[in-house]
């Protein structure tokens, strides 16, 4: 039992490959441990995906400021960021982030093609804005990425951070070779913690997540994943800081995952039904 929670979270940071099976449809009977890691292999891969994603456009919406503000001259290298309007008057905005046909290799070392459309209706740090994000042949490392992100700023919280709700509807990654598709939905609230003085710096951007995310594996495994305290995530970081997730998966009992106590680093714990595995990631 011991080895089988060892593979579950390094299979959480890994990308796994299965076979192919188009829109799924959920199952009946209740996973076996097995499965469960297959589905949470693939959630850890398209978290990630729309994580980064959610990065990529709000870089994109602080540069569109400075453009619209005048602080910002000139153009910037790939990608290649196109505002339908510089003014302070017009709004909605809709702006093109372009990485090109060919791969381009991205500030925080990821691999894109494609575009990333986004409508605002105003300033990324006015309260009220809504920036709604869809993607056009984007692909990140070669994942195909589609659906609707929602991302509406709700002020400033106790602490003078920005605060945004973060919505994905119909969220689809397709795998390269094997076409597998995995289907995604999410619903958190992410707190701009750090960063905010150095806006077009985004590795030093500092982001406080709690809410829900949930999703339907290829192989038709659903999951609902609930922060039980919020995770910590740094743009330029390749894991989860900190911060406690509840997996629950039908059938089997909820599994906790501890991500530490805010260390870029690849250590762990899962607690399941009250013992503890320490992992490195």
């Amino acid at each position: 039992m011991k080895n089988y929670f060892v593979y579950l979270l390094i299979a959480l940071m890994a990308i796994a490959m299965f076979g192919c099976k188009d829109d799924p449809d959920p199952i009946e009977t209740p996973p076996t441990i097995q499965e469960a890691v297959g589905a949470l292999s693939e959630y850890a891969l398209v978290n990630k995906l729309f994580s980064d994603a959610f990065s990529e456009a709000d870089d994109a919406a602080k540069y569109t400021d400075e453009q619209i503000e005048g602080s910002k001259n000139g153009t910037k290298d790939y990608p290649i960021i196109t505002i339908d309007h510089i003014d302070i008057v017009t709004w909605p905005k809709n702006v093109t982030v372009d990485y090109g046909t060919t791969n381009f290799t991205c500030q925080d070392g990821r691999v894109r093609r494609g575009i990333i459309n986004f409508q605002t209706t105003g300033f990324y740090r006015e309260q009220g804005t809504v920036i709604t994000i869809t993607f056009d042949n984007y692909y990140q490392n070669d994942y195909k990425v589609e659906g609707t992100q929602i991302v509406t700023n709700t002020g400033r919280n106790a602490d003078n951070n920005f605060v945004y709700t973060v919505e994905i509807n119909n969220g689809k990654v397709t795998t390269p070779i094997t076409n597998k598709v995995i289907n995604y939905e999410e619903n958190t609230t992410r707190e701009w913690a750090e960063g905010e003085g150095t806006v077009l710096e985004i590795c030093d951007d500092v982001y406080y997540i709690t809410g829900t995310q949930n999703g339907l594996s290829s192989d038709s495994i659903a999951y609902l994943l609930t922060v039980q305290q919020k995770l910590d995530v740094k743009v330029c970081c390749h894991w989860i800081r900190a911060g406690l997730l509840d997996v629950d998966i039908e059938g089997l009992s909820t599994m906790t995952i501890d991500y530490g106590n805010g260390e870029c680093d690849n250590d762990a714990v899962v607690n399941y039904l009250g013992t503890e595995y320490p992992i490195e990631m």
